[in-house]
């Protein structure tokens, strides 16, 4: 038989306690507890584990790491004049610099590049200087103040290049409903005729 309730003999406003043992569930808890407590402090704060904000630190350092032992093997791409209107004039190149267009410059310039927030890209009217040159250092340092952000650090050096490419060939081509020009005309002697006149020097 179990043991019976027994009252304390303590009273206090008219109430009693029961004597009785604590349910074993809880005994094993409490108990659980302390234990977990002490190998958690043994195996965190001596044993070499690592909390996950360590861990997460750790993994971080590895990756910036990589990326800097990457970035210093890559060798660095040319990004003349020359070089930018023989990428204009290649197909290979308008192309990957016209999925990076789309992925990353759409959403300011539309798609056919005649301009939302960003400007129009189809004219012969530009706010940072209107040669290939201008162009590839405005994709690479970006326009903070006006809301560009510098893709030198997010893309490679190949990749500006073929947006670069991909931009520059965006002139003339009318796209529907383009925004209205911005900053100061800038006409090119023939873009297409001096791409070519640049490959054939190739």
């Amino acid at each position: 038989m179990g043991k019976k309730d027994e009252l304390l003999d303590h009273d206090y406003d008219g109430i009693q306690e029961y004597d009785n043992d604590l349910p074993h569930w809880w005994v094993a808890l409490f108990w659980g507890g302390i234990v977990f407590g002490f190998i958690y402090v043994g195996l965190y704060h001596f044993g070499g584990w690592q909390f996950a904000s360590q861990k997460l630190s750790a993994e971080m350092k590895k990756i910036e790491d990589m990326k800097a032992s990457t970035v210093a093997e890559a060798p660095p791409a040319a990004t003349g004049e020359e070089v930018l209107l023989q990428l204009a004039s290649r197909k290979e190149s308008l192309e990957a610099g016209k999925e990076i267009f789309i992925a990353k410059c759409a959403a300011c310039h539309l798609a056919e590049g005649q301009g939302l927030v960003g400007p129009n890209l189809t004219d012969d009217y530009w706010i940072h200087g209107g040669k290939i040159t201008d162009i590839r250092n405005v994709v690479e340092v970006g326009v903070l103040d006006k809301g560009m952000i510098a893709w030198g650090p997010l893309l490679k050096a190949e990749e500006i290049n073929q947006v670069t490419a991909y931009v520059w060939s965006l002139n003339g081509t009318n796209p529907p409903n383009p925004k209205e020009p911005q900053g100061e005309l800038y006409k090119r002697e023939g873009s297409v005729e001096a791409a070519e006149s640049a490959n054939e020097s190739a």
